[in-house]
């Protein structure tokens, strides 16, 4: 296998993380990568233990001498996003990610990366095979599904483990000087409606929405991104004040923690009206584009003449564009105690059709305040049935709350300044972490988050930059020798 990042260090970690690349790892779809991990654990005789979601735990003895010292666990998710340009042909089940470099920064052609959380795989297989350094006893966790509520880590049976020190490397988007310290839990919610189709009578136009960056619907709520289906509602509903507006379809979006970057929908307006509606789309979506100058320069619509032979039923089509229109998106709420930190968001991240001829929404919030979670959960419940949908309340994640006391976190940060000049900064994340999942099981749990510099996580711009990579490799390097002369 020719590799990409041949002549850049650390070989070992980044052999792997091209390794892992090729094989096919969506949320859901991990046996082929916990199939690697265990074949791995076999060839370097080492005890393993895989459950059936496809966690997977391998230890390592200590290094000479310290065979008995405290373990240390190190933790990341083998799940990527799969998302991926319109114009890519890329098929996640079978496809091997294509990785580039560019100025020093390692990406995809036209899909995710997946350093999100490849990082902590090949960092965690480099340190289970490498020879030539002085380290305690390591647990390394490999959990499923995390993409998709932490499903992996809830299922994962904390009785295998001895570890009650863990260092967690979810390498979503971050700085290398950045580690956080708390996370936020979530609520992930399906809608749902049978739909029945007609005879279409009118004009037809095919709208389509592009160039939005979309993102992690945690990592960059903030920032005032736009979701494609909201403002697709936006530019419908702008139509429907002037006339009918029958809807022929509506979709867009890929996964529940991505903003929605990328939409189409198929209208049909009474006979002789195409173009009066033409012109209103135009308009509005003028003033969205005015709107997302800073946020979202690229964003495009395009609204063409087609032709249609069926459209949902009257009813059917008012119910889902009322629905999208009305469904609360992006930030909610901010704390007054904590400048920066996001109380409440949400994200409408998928609109499709279901073979089964149901309509489905699939919406997930973050909350740090639990009260406001249920709030939103109420309005949500409320809301659907205003327009004919069933609300089925799915999977939900526990935050993880902040630990003054850590001596884990204040023996890294004093490597990483001892190595690099500079203080660590403390941040929360209002993503959902796995470490909440792990502290549940094990109360005790004294944890830190390390990662390497990487950006745009769940979107086709995600990258992850080799320099840090190697900075932070030889920073874990040297935090387990510390481990191990400070206990």
């Amino acid at each position: 296998m020719e590799l990409v990042t041949r002549g850049y260090e650390p070989a070992d970690a980044l052999g792997y993380f091209e390794e892992i690349s090729a094989i096919p790892r969506g949320s859901g779809n991990e046996a082929a990568v916990a199939d690697y991990i265990c074949r791995f654990a076999e060839e370097h005789g080492l005890e393993y233990y895989r459950d059936d979601v496809h966690n997977v735990i391998v230890k390592r003895p200590g290094s000479k001498g310290y065979e008995d010292a405290e373990p240390i666990m190190l933790q990341g998710h083998t799940d990527m996003v799969c998302v991926k340009l319109p114009n890519v042909e890329h098929d996640f089940t079978k496809d091997p990610i294509e990785l580039e470099i560019n100025d020093g920064w390692l990406t995809a052609k036209g899909t995710t990366l997946g350093a999100d959380d490849g990082i902590a795989v090949a960092y965690m297989l480099a340190f289970l095979a490498k020879e030539d350094y002085v380290h305690p006893p390591i647990e390394c966790v490999f959990t499923s599904m995390e993409e998709i509520g932490l499903l992996g880590a809830a299922k994962l049976d904390a009785s295998k483990l001895k570890a009650k020190r863990m260092i967690n490397m979810d390498g979503g988007a971050s700085e290398d000087h950045m580690s956080v310290v708390s996370s936020a839990g979530g609520q992930v919610y399906d809608f749902y409606r049978k739909v029945e189709f007609v005879e279409a009578r009118g004009e037809a136009l095919k709208l389509s929405i592009r160039g939005l960056l979309g993102g992690h619907s945690a990592i960059v709520m903030s920032e005032g991104r736009g979701n494609a289906l909201k403002l697709m509602a936006r530019i419908m509903t702008a139509i429907r004040k002037a006339m009918d507006v029958q809807l022929v379809s509506f979709a867009g979006g890929m996964k529940m923690n991505a903003i929605v970057s990328d939409a189409d929908a198929v209208i049909v307006v009474p006979e002789g009206r195409a173009d009066e509606a033409k012109a209103i789309a135009e308009k509005t979506g003028k003033a969205i584009s005015n709107e997302l100058a800073v946020s979202d320069p690229g964003f495009k619509l395009s609204c063409e003449k087609t032709a249609a032979d069926k459209m949902m039923r009257p009813e059917d089509g008012k119910a889902l564009m009322d629905l999208i229109e009305l469904l609360p998106d992006g930030l909610h709420v901010m704390s007054q105690e904590m400048k920066g930190l996001i109380l409440l968001s949400s994200n409408v991240g998928v609109l499709e059709l279901l073979p089964d001829g149901r309509i489905h929404v699939l919406d997930c919030m973050r909350v740090a305040e639990p009260s406001l979670g249920e709030e939103l959960s109420d309005r949500y419940e409320l809301l659907a049935g205003l327009c004919g949908f069933e609300a089925v309340k799915g999977t939900g994640f526990g935050g993880w709350s902040y630990d003054a006391g850590s001596k884990l976190r204040a023996l890294c940060s004093g490597v990483y300044k001892r190595m690099f000049g500079k203080d660590m900064e403390f941040t929360t994340s209002h993503g959902g972490l796995e470490c909440g999942e792990l502290k549940s099981k094990i109360p005790d749990l004294d944890i830190v988050c390390l990662c390497p510099t990487a950006r745009e996580a769940h979107t086709t711009e995600e990258a992850l930059n080799l320099e840090s990579f190697k900075r932070m490799y030889d920073c874990l390097t040297e935090i387990f020798k510390e481990l191990c002369e400070k206990g």
